[in-house]
């Protein structure tokens, strides 16, 4: 009998879910204590139904949801819900903890986690993996070495790179996805029998990129990988031994101190034993650290890149009470409660349109979410935002990558510009424009005691505080009509509570009749991106000015550039220079031959390496080899893996890959001087058919698709009979115009070419390609195209709704 018992708990998967993210990146929406951030609408759908849509799809049937702040209310919610599949989803509530660590502890204590293994998942994460796989590696590993007792999910994203082009100007590659203070470096032994083990793991290598591996591990280790393109996704499966370990050890105040001191132990007998399982390129998985990192992850699902999580196929439950149907340009519409839109407006994805909302006549609308019950005037511009539930914009106002919460108001006229999040309630007045990065509340600032982290990572514990509070609550709202809805509309709960009686308002910000105050971050949670140092003698305004820099950071439409620069200027000074430089820096004692940067100066020929290439490596050259090489009898998917390997090894951007095809394929056209200019674009699209599916792969976003232009433009300007060709009236525009006919780049992709080609000076190469009589006639025939486009579907979807 009692064998048959522990069959049953075997079989009986547990996960544990960490509502709070122990930071404070999201105030001051969740300036709200009673509504934890997981609480918060991500497309409309709550954050926390995609983390259990997920566990359940994976087979769990018990769930412990640890929540400290918003805990009455994330119970009240999912008591509401229901489930079709068999789990049971229970609420473990205390005040009391102030890290993941601690929760931890708590869970062990209460003695609930049974199954081994159990999943353990932070509740900001949005993933379409299929997790069964890595359950069953982790059971076989743990079978044969009781001392494995951990495997992390990770997702190759890319490292980042910060480079200066001949022309002078500074670049930055970094996955979006990707905080800015996420710099994880790992090691890996791919070797290992039992799966790839993680050899280190540090999380924050700080300013000098560098990080240190016990010399013990290449004696007893036949290969080790430094990796720092991967992603932890914060799931991670768990034997029941690892409750143990942060009972022992109090000082594991977070998920990745725990990885990182638990792999680190050199003594072999002593060591527990983590894995790393790699998701595969077709499975998404990443976390919402903050307002960028949201708008990353909800523009991802709008490009269906988390397949089968996709606005059109809602979680369990959504679908009784919204459908979206996916339209042009990728814009998803609410068709139960469909949306009214006026004649004239422009709507053009990715995006979404809930249920009941109205748009007046002549908007502008690029890139949008629109939450349920929205209301939006006359002439109104809003491009890269989110507007929650029951939003309204009167006239004339203008928005740009910001976030408008719940019930908050922007009257005729008003700009709220890029990085700007206005919370629940608030109203900014006519006329107002908010400057860049504000955030407006009506919610009261928490006491100096009751904070998280603050703004970096969960690594940065020495921020932490005892506080029984936590600011990861958010608002989240629905229509009273729904109310009981069951869990499928984003509540605002208990909100005037936090409210005071008389609202503050700062009225020579939001105008004499706006409604809320402006928020600023706390000066003692600010150190994302700086490098640790004694501030004893740092006055309370500089620190107050690091706290808005890492707040803007973390804000929507944020320009990364500088700080890449300045952390691999940090790096080059520390530990990153060539021996070539540092004999160049030898020479030069008092920094002569270096620019404000650090870099060492260079001629207009030479480029900064990006960190992990190379010296001497031509990447794009080789790439364009291997495409040269590649047999068009053979599997594209072989391709695809050489170019990927390269890729990895040498830090490329998807951008170089899909400069490298894009020359060799001109190349393999085997071009004559006398060609006509059909034959040219018969020959290319043929080629084209062949190779549409690596565009697909290494374009994924209007950047690479650029760089397919500019690499024909570079063919096109650099001589020889490729060049001769290309530049000849109409070939150029033929070339751009089969790119566009085969959906190799977009709408989008031709007009940012174009407007960076209108800056240039008109004697460049470049720009006397553009000015040529063809290019421009497409040029105007396709923004006509765009337009007719847009404002028949606008009158459509007016006529029908009249």
């Amino acid at each position: 009998m009692g064998g048959d018992q522990d069959n049953k708990h075997e079989q009986k998967l547990q996960a544990v879910l960490l509502a709070d993210s122990f930071l404070n990146t999201f105030q001051p929406i969740t300036l709200d204590k009673t509504s934890p951030k997981v609480l918060c609408p991500l497309n409309n759908v709550t954050l926390l139904d995609y983390s259990i849509e997920f566990l359940a799809g994976a087979g769990v049937e018990e769930l412990f949801v640890f929540c400290v702040t918003g805990g009455d209310a994330v119970e009240a919610y999912l008591e509401k819900s229901t489930w079709t599949s068999s789990i049971k989803v229970k609420c473990v509530k205390d005040s009391s903890v102030s890290n993941a660590g601690d929760a931890l502890r708590e869970l062990d204590k209460l003695n609930l986690i049974q199954s081994d293994p159990f999943i353990l998942m932070t509740g900001d994460v949005v993933t379409n993996i299929d997790i069964v796989p890595a359950l069953e590696q982790h059971k076989l590993r743990h079978k044969k070495d009781s001392s494995a007792i951990m495997t992390v999910l990770m997702k190759e994203v890319g490292g980042w790179t910060a480079a200066q082009d001949k022309n002078g100007n500074y670049t930055y590659h970094s996955s979006a996805i990707r905080s800015l203070d996420d710099d994880l470096i790992v090691a890996l032994n791919t070797a290992d029998p039992a799966g790839t083990r993680i050899l280190s793991y540090d999380s924050n290598p700080g300013n000098t990129g560098s990080t240190h591996i016990p010399t013990s591990f290449f004696a007893s280790n036949a290969q080790i990988e430094l990796r720092n393109d991967m992603l932890d996704t914060g799931i991670y499966i768990c034997s029941p031994d690892v409750l143990a370990r942060f009972s022992d050890e109090f000082d594991f105040l977070s998920i990745s101190k725990f990885i990182g001191n638990s792999v680190a132990e050199e003594e072999e007998g002593l060591q527990s034993k983590i894995y790393a399982t790699v998701l595969k390129s077709n499975e998404y998985a990443a976390r919402i650290h903050d307002p960028r990192t949201y708008h990353a992850v909800s523009r991802d699902l709008l490009k269906r890149w988390c397949y089968p999580i996709v606005p059109d196929n809602l979680p369990t439950g959504y679908d009784k009470i919204y459908r979206y149907e996916m339209q042009r340009h990728m814009m998803y519409v609410e068709q139960k409660g469909k949306e009214k839109v006026g004649r004239g407006t422009v709507i053009r994805g990715p995006g979404m349109i809930g249920s009941k909302s109205k748009i007046d006549s002549e908007c502008s609308i690029y890139r949008t979410v629109i939450g349920h019950n929205c209301s939006i005037g006359k002439n109104v511009s809003i491009s890269d935002s989110h507007l929650w539930q029951d939003v309204t914009v009167e006239d004339g106002a203008t928005i740009s990558e910001a976030i408008l919460c719940n019930h908050c108001v922007i009257k005729k006229g008003a700009t709220v510009p890029k990085g700007c999040v206005i919370g629940q309630g608030c109203v900014i007045d006519e006329n107002v424009t908010l400057p860049e990065f504000t955030r407006i509340t009506i919610f009261k600032d928490a006491e100096d005691d009751d904070g998280f982290d603050g703004f970096g990572s969960d690594d940065d514990s020495a921020f932490s505080s005892s506080s029984s509070s936590s600011s990861d609550g958010s608002s989240s709202s629905s229509s009273k009509s729904e109310a009981d809805a069951k869990h499928v509309s984003t509540k605002f709960r208990g909100a005037d509570s936090h409210i005071d009686s008389h609202v503050e308002t700062d009225n020579t910000v939001i105008g004499s009749n706006g409604k809320g105050r402006v928020w600023s971050p706390n000066h003692d949670n600010s150190n994302a991106f700086e490098e640790d140092s004694d501030d004893d003698s740092d006055d309370e305004e500089e620190s107050n000015r690091r706290a808005l820099d890492t707040m803007k950071a973390q804000s929507i439409g944020f320009d990364p550039t500088d700080l890449f620069h300045s952390r691999m200027e940090q790096q080059r000074k520390n530990d990153g220079l060539s021996d070539d430089e540092h004999e160049d820096e030898s020479q030069n004692d008092n920094d002569e031959g270096f620019d404000q940067y650090g870099f060492p100066e260079t001629n207009e020929d030479m480029e900064i390496l990006p960190i992990g290439r190379q010296a001497g490596v031509d990447v794009i050259s080789e790439m364009k080899e291997m495409c040269l090489h590649h047999d068009i009898k053979s599997d594209m998917d072989n391709l695809k893996i050489e170019l990927n390997t390269i890729k990895f090894s040498q830090n490329a951007s998807f951008s170089e890959c899909a400069t490298g095809a894009t020359l060799a394929i001109l190349e393999r056209l085997k071009m004559t001087s006398d060609i006509s200019a059909g034959k040219l674009v018969s020959t290319f699209k043929a080629e084209l058919d062949h190779w549409g599916g690596l565009f697909e792969k290494f374009c994924p976003t209007i950047e690479e698709e650029k760089s397919v232009i500019m690499a024909v433009e570079t063919a096109a300007t650099s001589g020889g009979i490729i060049g001769e060709v290309l530049s000849r009236e109409p070939s150029f525009r033929f070339i751009l115009q089969t790119l566009h006919s085969e959906e190799i780049v977009s709408d989008e992709a031709i007009f940012a070419w174009a407007n960076m080609r209108r800056l240039d000076d008109d004697d460049s190469p470049c720009r006397r390609l553009f000015l040529q009589g063809p290019t421009q006639e497409f040029l105007e025939w396709i923004d006509q195209a765009s337009s007719d486009d847009d404002s028949s579907g606008s009158d459509s979807d007016s006529n029908d709704s009249d």
